[in-house]
């Protein structure tokens, strides 16, 4: 399947003097968050709404990113629409609740009221307006936005590349996995003490995994992982799954993490003490059988497909970590004035017509049958109030100290190994956006 689509490097990556060595100042720096603000974000597409939030006339998102808010709405006609989220009358801003549902958009000011198409449908004494009320002039301003993986992106440069031409890449290597059918079952939000950039790189290589995430060699081999390189910064890891991890000793049992897939799929974990090599296999043979018999939704994928994790960054923000089952993703955006602060969304989908039992308990309701927008900040995970799966909240514990090392007088720049190459495949694209002017 992926066997026409062009990739940078794969598996290896020979560092370049350019990126191997990466300043700190790209972290710390007030004058290159302005410089990124001009040449990354508002250049780039970026996903901001999973489909099943504007399925309906009068659903509602918004969607904050760094000093702007953008509102997409699904109108009457059916279209998805993007708009900046402010009034046209004197400036304020129009809706500040994350997501919902509602026949017309009223400005809490002097109510001001426009449609979701964007146009203005009513406002309070018009006949005291002598210049009247032109629709070009009052109109919600539009932004870019189409569909694409079973998102909504939205890009606030007009000229930027169509969608389909900047995923060209990304979308015959991920399309069949319907991320659009997928069930929202969590929607989180947290703020980090770190600039976005640092979370990123966190999410860039598996380097740091055997030590800050030792659960992971339970049900994923990491030391097999390969990465794929593409072009405009994008790029992707495949993490063997079903299996546990070759750096280390090959366990007499199937851990507890194998036992339960292999549950899920009406296997008994106990066949497969002293062949917990077989695992993997077993979970792809059984998937293969479903797909030909109740769940066709499997005949789909490669048997690689079938059992590994596979997370797919699409520059510059939005990462996919997705099985045949479930996807996250997971989304880095700036904080609007501060650099050693940003926000980090994960979406968590599940494919719950699959084989694969629900982890979620059923969502509380924020519109029918959808999950609350939970947010909070990083101390609520340190503290144990919240949680994002031990793995992130594992990343969370360090990302803080990592930008309070950024500021010491004592680092001056990143060194990169060639395990590390998705970041600097990721800084190399960074540098180019930054000097393209």
């Amino acid at each position: 399947m992926d066997d026409a689509i062009p990739v940078v490097q794969s598996r290896e990556h020979r560092l370049d003097k350019s990126i191997n060595n990466v300043s700190k100042q790209r972290y710390i720096s007030q004058a290159w968050m302005n410089r990124e603000w001009e040449t990354v974000w508002t250049k780039h597409w970026q996903a901001a709404a999973h489909i099943s939030d504007l399925r309906e006339s009068g659903d509602y998102v918004v969607y904050d990113i760094g000093r702007e808010s953008i509102l997409l709405t699904c109108a009457e006609d059916g279209e998805i629409r993007a708009f900046y989220n402010v009034c046209q009358h004197r400036g304020l801003r129009l809706v500040d609740s994350h997501c919902g549902h509602t026949d017309t958009v009223r400005c809490p000011y002097h109510s001001w009221r426009y449609n979701m198409d964007g146009a203005l449908n009513f406002a309070p004494g018009e006949e005291l307006f002598q210049q009247g009320l032109p629709a070009d002039k009052t109109s919600l301003k539009p932004v870019r936005c189409e569909v694409a993986l079973g998102f909504v992106w939205i890009v606030l440069d007009s000229d930027s590349e169509s969608l389909t031409d900047y995923l060209e890449h990304m979308l015959p290597i991920m399309s069949h996995y319907q991320f659009e059918t997928m069930t929202l079952t969590l929607d989180q939000t947290v703020s980090v003490n770190c600039n976005w950039k640092a979370v990123q790189d966190n999410f860039s290589e598996l380097y740091h995994v055997p030590y800050l995430h030792p659960q992971h060699r339970r049900f994923v081999d990491c030391a097999s992982a390969s990465n794929d390189l593409y072009p405009s910064g994008h790029s992707r890891v495949r993490v063997p799954g079903g299996t546990t991890d070759t750096g280390f000793a090959i366990p007499e049992s199937p851990t507890d993490i194998l036992s339960m897939q292999l549950t899920s799929l009406g296997l008994s974990a106990s066949d497969y003490t002293g062949r917990v090599e077989d695992v993997q296999a077993a979970i792809r043979d059984a998937k293969r059988a479903l797909g030909e018999s109740s769940l066709p939704y499997y005949k789909q994928f490669t048997d690689e497909e079938l059992s590994d994790v596979i997370q797919t960054n699409v520059f510059p923000n939005t990462i996919f970590s997705y099985s045949t089952d479930m996807c996250w993703l997971l989304r880095m955006r700036p904080h609007p004035t501060d650099p050693n602060q940003c926000y980090l969304d994960k979406l968590s989908l599940e494919k719950l017509d699959s084989t694969v039992e629900s982890q979620h308990p059923a969502p509380d309701t924020e519109k029918q049958d959808r999950p609350i927008h939970d947010s909070f900040d990083y101390s609520d995970v340190i503290a144990g109030r919240k949680t994002m799966t031990d793995t992130i909240d594992q990343d969370l514990s360090l990302l803080q100290h990592a930008q309070q090392g950024m500021q010491s007088d004592g680092f001056k720049e990143l060194w990169l190994s060639e395990a590390e190459c998705r970041i600097s495949h990721f800084h190399e694209q960074l540098d180019r956006c930054m000097d393209k002017d």
